[in-house]
């Protein structure tokens, strides 16, 4: 039986500007320090557990080139993340200022989704479009 996502990876241009980027926006949430693995080119992937057992995590690992991420080439189009209050949404969006983030949306419901669905939107520094979202009563 599926029981949820193990790890997404993201490749990142720079990648202690992201690691910092992470720590500084999701590290009040929960976000864990990174892990080291050794990946396939011989770099190494840093994974950023989330704070549950088995809850998964985000592997950052640097890229090849410069080639900058977009939004609806073939790929990721975003990474919705999840916590468990509004407030958690609202710290990560503070964060994510402070942070230099790009806000696409800011703290909102979003009813279309769900009545109690609460989230804000903003970019991470390789243009990943990054959701937090207070959506324990209101998967989508």
């Amino acid at each position: 039986m599926l029981v949820g996502v193990g790890h997404v990876d993201l490749v990142c241009r720079d990648l202690e500007r992201s690691l910092a980027f992470y720590a500084a926006v999701l590290g009040p949430v929960g976000l864990q320090p990174p892990v080291l693995f050794e990946g396939e080119r011989g770099e190494w992937i840093h994974y950023l557990r989330f704070p549950a057992d088995g809850s998964g995590s985000l592997g950052l690992r640097p890229a090849l080139d410069e080639q900058a991420f977009e939004l609806y080439a073939p790929g990721l189009h975003h990474l919705a993340l999840a916590v468990e209050t509004r407030a958690d949404v609202d710290a990560a969006h503070v964060a994510a200022v402070e942070a230099g983030a790009t806000i696409l949306h800011p703290p909102r419901l979003w009813p279309q989704y769900h009545p109690e669905y609460y989230a804000v939107f903003f970019t991470d520094p390789d243009g990943f479009r990054i959701e937090v979202a207070s959506a324990r009563d209101a998967r989508i």
